[in-house]
């Protein structure tokens, strides 16, 4: 195993999460909604259409990718057009135009994700990987922190905390550019109806997506939900988003040696029932309690992302683990078009109130209990695939 490698794949998790923190949870919605004269419905659709669009690529693009053995190229390309497309929004003054540039580099940096969670299996031993995976969500909210925290101190405008965001996000990605490629030498044809209607898989698809529902809604709208319900000024939203990685920082490695311990598959029912809880607090919390909730949330966000690539690497064959991780993202990024909808819609016909804001947040809780439900039928059905 190289340590340069490891290191190259946990820093882009890094830079990856400041992407995700800055651009996608906190400064890009709220610029949408506070300077540019947006709602919240208006990032919602283009949100949910560029998930739609990443996920009839992310299949095609990943089925590539394992018959060719380029998957580490492929992701490299993806990371570039980030780096050269984020400081555009710097230039950025209407509406629209932020909206179309938003939708492509999303795109993109969807795509990228894909082959990196594939990279795991190429970067760390067999025996490691829930450490290393683990490990890389950890290194992710440190990055998530700092980002938020150097850039909100920084930055005298929206604009130019979209600057700041580029600079740190290249910094922290390049290495992965410059050091991480496939181990694997084995190619074969891969039939893509063959993997989509194979029943245990279809299962735990379903299954993911009722739970990362839960995660993108509250990734998606925290900030908003914490300005709106709670009347948090932007510092207090990032003091507060800020608060709950600290949590994510500290439980990512723990839930990566857990897993030694513990078969990952059987760790997930863990992270299932700590989301249906998660939920139900954020529904009932007031503005003290909200904090322990958002500890929560960062003990539970670290967990998801932690145990979910390791168990997809446990069923699946080497030669297709990219294109199961771009069905995988199927399930994960329909789960990031539901939640927005849900969330959308729901605030559109009640409308932006505190009211309409927790009943959205009840009715995405529903999803992950649901989820837990077709969880157990997988490993009451298939559960032979994952004691090997």
């Amino acid at each position: 195993m190289s340590k340069i490698r490891v290191l190259s794949w946990t820093l882009f998790d890094f830079a990856e999460t400041i992407f995700s923190a800055n651009i996608i949870s906190v400064f890009f919605p709220l610029w949408i909604v506070s300077s540019l004269g947006g709602s919240s419905y208006h990032y919602s659709f283009t949100y949910a259409i560029s998930i739609f669009v990443s996920i009839i690529a992310g299949i095609f693009l990943g089925k590539i990718a394992d018959e060719k053995g380029i998957k580490d190229k492929l992701f490299k390309i993806f990371v570039v057009l980030i780096i050269i497309l984020l400081p555009a929004f710097y230039f950025t003054g209407s509406l629209w135009n932020a909206l179309i540039l938003f939708f492509f580099l999303n795109l993109i940096y969807q795509q990228s994700l894909v082959f990196y969670n594939s990279l795991l299996f190429d970067v760390s031993d067999n025996s490691l990987i829930s450490v290393v995976s683990g490990i890389g969500v950890g290194i992710g909210y440190i990055g998530a922190i700092v980002g938020l925290l150097i850039t909100n101190f920084l930055s005298e405008n929206p604009q130019q905390s979209f600057l700041i965001t580029a600079t740190i996000f290249a910094i922290f990605a390049l290495p992965s550019v410059i050091f991480l490629r496939t181990k694997r030498n084995k190619f074969k044809k891969i039939h893509l109806k063959g993997i989509f209607t194979e029943k245990g898989f279809l299962l735990f698809l379903i299954s993911i997506l009722l739970l990362t529902d839960a995660a993108h809604g509250l990734i998606v709208f925290m900030s908003i939900y914490l300005k709106k319900v709670f009347g948090f000024s932007q510092d207090k939203v990032i003091y507060t988003i800020a608060f709950a990685a600290i949590f994510a920082v500290i439980s990512a490695p723990v839930s990566g040696y857990v897993m030694k311990k513990i078969k990952p598959e059987k760790f997930l029912i863990f992270v299932f029932s700590g989301w249906i809880l998660g939920i139900a607090m954020l529904y009932f919390s007031n503005s003290w309690f909200i904090y322990i909730t958002a500890a929560w949330f960062g003990v539970m966000i670290s967990a998801l992302w932690t145990t979910l690539r390791v168990v997809l690497i446990r069923i699946s064959p080497e030669e297709e683990l990219t294109t199961r991780f771009a069905f995988m993202s199927i399930s994960e990024r329909m789960a990031s078009v539901l939640s927005p909808l849900t969330w959308g819609v729901i605030t559109y016909i009640l409308g932006e109130t505190i009211f309409s804001y927790r009943v959205a947040a009840g009715v995405i809780g529903l999803f992950p209990l649901i989820g837990l439900i077709v969880y157990f039928y997988f490993l009451k059905r298939h559960f032979s695939i994952l004691v090997s």
